[in-house]
């Protein structure tokens, strides 16, 4: 796939999640939070299975291999919205270093994780699919332990 058409099934994932995460944030207030938390959770496992699917598959078709990854992209619109607003209010005097070190941790783990797909990639979708769907199972994981965070839990 050229670089230019890897642009746009990028951009519409980026698409998917900024609208996503507008009209979410709008309905938000109307909704019981940590319910919300429960229902990601179905759409993280849907994802999975698609991109599973796929990548088991070996499918080489950049669209249904965007396809599969679009739930992913959907689910974690409402963990998101939710649950980063919530770090920032958990120690209020330090929010700026707070938000520093969400985002540098986030730059740090992209980097990493980029830098292994590309290590262990070979041409196809295939093992870059089986790390995206680790790293989909692991935020499953992180998901369940933060719904049975009661200090987390006792914020909503």
């Amino acid at each position: 796939m050229s670089l230019e058409h890897f642009g746009y099934y990028q951009g519409a994932l980026a698409l998917v999640f900024a609208l996503g995460s507008l009209l979410f944030g709008l309905m938000l207030p109307r909704y019981n939070q940590k319910k919300l938390l429960t229902v990601s959770i179905p759409i993280f496992i849907f994802g999975f299975i698609s991109l599973a699917w796929v990548t088991i598959q070996d499918i080489p078709n950049p669209l249904l291999i965007t396809l599969a990854f679009l739930p992913f992209i959907i689910g974690q619109i409402i963990p998101g919205t939710i649950l980063y607003p919530l770090s920032l209010s958990l120690v209020p005097q330090a929010k700026g270093r707070i938000t520093a070190i969400l985002q540098g941790g986030r730059l740090i783990f992209s980097s990493f994780c980029l830098q292994l797909a590309g290590y262990f990639y070979q041409g196809s979708f295939q093992n870059i699919g089986v790390i995206i769907s680790f790293f989909i199972l692991m935020t499953v994981i992180a998901l369940f332990f933060v719904l049975k965070n009661r200090e987390i839990m006792k914020a909503f």
